[in-house]
């Protein structure tokens, strides 16, 4: 038996929880922010609330909290419908709790309502928080203040691979009708959710990596709901987009609200695909101030042929008179010169023809003398080498003869004839019979036929 000064856990726990109920019989609204949110397979959903330390940031206060399934089946899309955005961890909300007490859990809070418009105004005033942060840290138009290049042909590609809006964007650089050639490269990121600033971040420190292999960034996603979005309203992720060294283009896909990270982006569009036209846009603008260059360049060009062609005209004909003069005299001079440069020609001609005339009769009598001496001389020639070209071939026959007459009798088959016999072995003659061994066959050729022979 116990002491009356002394009672057990669970007596000592109802008696809590008697002094919580007396003490905390009506509801309560509170405002905490989420620290945690586990939705049940029953629906239930539990929560972990707490309320940080204004100048520290660690929690002063923790408390569980439940909405049971009945209530939870209300509130929440209540709380969807109305903030754009579902319950999760990070966001301040306003919620009428009853204090609830049980021997075995504990200390924890019923959640019987929720305010989504406290949630809107938290919102709200955290996007202003972070614009009036990048304003003061002075970095809200960096990004604006860039140049955008003439020709924007190497593009950074932030988005999601399976991502819709990339492959609208894709397309709509790819096929385009103008034949630009646009590289574009893909840095892949998580473009929702919990881990989406994160790794957005990331993707654009790789892209800082090798900042010179680009000429601009885009961000790309293919829109979503408002909650979807809540990412690019993190200061951290304006502050990177704003400090970025590379103009940046956001394409994200919603049309009624403006992110903080729209507010600081070189650029802002509505869709991937208006972004993938801007880009297309800044190729077109250049092709048409080159091609007014152009025209520009050939209106001055034949704008100064014309008066370099004038100015030619008048100055010539200013000396064409003197010079039409000049050669009018000098063309009476050259007539009179020509006139008796004609007449000493032809004396001088006639002179010459006469004594060629001599020339060539002297030239044909003794052309005809040294002829007739060379025929008579050529003639002996003649004679003198028919005699002896027949003298040698008499005697290169008679050479042949005896060369003939030799080779005959040295011929096998003369040979053979004469009674002697030639011995082959393996096809070759046998000359040594040291070559042969025992029982080897031998084949001997005769005059007429040949004998096959096995060595004894």
């Amino acid at each position: 038996m116990l002491s009356p000064d002394k009672i057990t856990l669970f007596e000592l726990n109802q008696k809590v929880k008697e002094a919580l109920l007396q003490s905390f019989q009506a509801k309560y609204w509170v405002i905490a922010e989420v620290s945690e949110v586990k939705e049940n397979s029953s629906g239930h959903c539990y929560l972990e609330l707490i309320q940080k330390d204004e100048l520290q940031d660690y929690p002063k206060a923790k408390a569980r909290a439940t909405i049971w399934s009945y209530t939870y089946r209300m509130l929440k899309p209540y709380f969807e419908t109305t903030t754009g955005r579902p319950l999760a961890s990070g966001i301040k909300i306003l919620v009428q709790v009853e204090v609830i007490f049980h021997e075995v859990f504990g200390y924890s809070l019923n959640i019987t309502d929720i305010e989504p418009s406290f949630t809107i105004g938290d919102i709200e005033q955290k996007r202003r928080e972070a614009i009036e942060k990048l304003i003061a840290d002075g970095v809200f138009d960096m990004n604006k203040g860039l140049p955008l290049p003439i020709l924007p042909k190497r593009v950074a590609v932030v988005s999601s691979p399976s991502a819709a809006g990339l492959q609208d964007f894709v397309n709509q650089l790819n096929a385009n009708n103008y034949g630009y050639v646009i590289k574009h490269t893909l840095f892949t990121a998580t473009m929702q959710g919990s881990t989406a600033e994160e790794s957005i971040i990331a993707a654009l420190n790789k892209i800082y990596d090798q900042c010179s292999k680009f000429d601009i960034v885009v961000i790309i996603r293919g829109g979503g709901s408002q909650a979807d979005l809540a990412c690019f309203d993190s200061y951290w992720l304006a502050a990177h987009v704003a400090q970025f060294p590379l103009p940046i283009i956001t394409g994200i896909g919603h049309e009624k609200d403006i992110s903080v990270v729209d507010l600081v982006a070189h650029t802002k569009l509505k869709t991937p695909t208006a972004a993938a036209e801007f880009i297309l846009n800044k190729f077109v603008e250049a092709e048409s101030v080159i091609l007014e260059l152009k025209e520009k360049i050939e209106y001055i060009i034949d704008e100064s042929i014309s008066n370099q062609r004038l100015q030619f005209e008048k100055k010539l004909s200013l000396i064409a008179t003197p010079i039409l003069q000049k050669l009018s005299k000098e063309e009476i001079f050259i007539e009179r010169f020509l006139s008796r440069l004609t007449f000493s020609s032809n004396q001088f001609l006639l002179n010459k023809h006469a004594n060629t005339l001599k020339s060539v009769r002297s030239i044909e009598h003794a052309s005809l003398r040294h002829t007739t001496n060379s025929y008579n001389s050529i003639h002996q020639i003649q004679n003198t080498l028919i005699a002896n070209t027949s003298q040698y071939i008499e005697h290169q026959n008679n050479y042949i003869d005896k060369i003939t007459n030799k080779n005959a009798s040295l011929d096998p088959l003369t040979i053979l004839k004469r009674g002697y016999s030639i011995t082959l072995f393996k096809g070759k003659i046998l000359k040594d019979s040291n070559d042969v061994k025992k029982g080897e066959t031998i084949t001997t050729l005769l005059n007429k036929g040949k004998l096959k022979s096995t060595v004894d």
